[in-house]
């Protein structure tokens, strides 16, 4: 889970409903590019873009009175704003990853657990991401970093023996110890993603980091996606830390052998150096 803070296609016929294609194309034609229905398929993925709140979106127990899941459906003025964004991050994968690790998304407005609002989260092979039109935290990079943190967690179910957390926990610092998880860590006013010198020497890139495993695994994950010269010399001052990129990096290479740590560096227009 991760704390508050597709595509927009070059053709309209790489965007199709599973049904009443003929009744969409009309649609589409006659409101542009409002976005007004609630649920779009990518051919190329094959993955649900999903607007709305539906019935038993998450599992049962979490609507009980402690967990009390809430959400809001996205505005459809800002579909293709969040489409657009979806674009572009899934242009980082290779399309087999997606298509086989990735059913659905959901873009929500707000979605909160326990009372307090979280930013995304994932179940099985899908990803929740919210995007509130009214908060100028939700940024384009704020959305998509939420999405490979989310991601992450998708792939490492999927792909348990790809990697190694014993060398992962190994590469912290000798005294430290893990939080009690994410959303401990989200409800006690514990989750910022900022990079923070800090915890560097801890292994760690953000005080989020410290919450369990996974989500460092999550952070690690959402800043090799995204990560600009900042992030990779991190990466290259800090022991600890390259180790860990390195493990994250050798994780994503096992699922696809395009995804190595030249394609990392290259990823956002900038050659990072080594």
């Amino acid at each position: 889970m991760i704390v508050v803070p597709i595509f927009v296609p070059a053709k309209l016929g790489i965007i199709q409903m599973r049904r009443f294609w003929p009744l969409l194309m009309v649609v589409v034609l006659l409101m542009g590019s409002s976005y007004p229905l609630d649920i779009y398929v990518d051919e190329r993925t094959s993955a649900e873009i999903c607007f709305t709140v539906q019935d038993q979106m998450f599992p049962k127990h979490w609507y009980n009175a402690k967990i009390n899941a809430e959400t809001e459906p996205l505005a459809r003025s800002e579909r293709q704003r969040f489409i657009a964004i979806l674009n572009r991050t899934f242009s980082k994968y290779p399309d087999k990853v997606l298509r086989e690790n990735l059913d659905r998304i959901y873009g929500l407005k707000k979605m909160k657990f326990y009372g307090v609002a979280f930013g995304g989260t994932n179940i099985r092979n899908t990803v929740f991401i919210c995007d509130d039109e009214t908060n100028p935290s939700f940024t384009d990079e704020y959305i998509e970093g939420v999405f490979h943190h989310e991601f992450s967690s998708v792939l490492k179910r999927s792909f348990p023996r790809y990697l190694n957390t014993v060398a992962w926990e190994a590469a912290n610092s000798p005294a430290f110890i893990y939080g009690n998880g994410g959303v401990h860590a989200i409800m006690n006013g514990e989750a910022s993603m900022l990079l923070d010198p800090e915890y560097y020497d801890k292994g760690l890139l953000t005080k989020y980091s410290q919450a369990s495993v996974e989500e460092d695994i999550n952070v690690f994950a959402q800043n090799l996606f995204t990560g600009n010269q900042e992030f990779w010399e991190i990466v290259d001052n800090n022991f600890r830390i390259r180790k860990k990129a390195l493990l994250l990096i050798s994780f994503y290479q096992k699922i696809d052998p395009k995804l190595n740590e030249d394609y990392f560096r290259r990823l956002n227009g900038r050659v990072a150096r080594r």
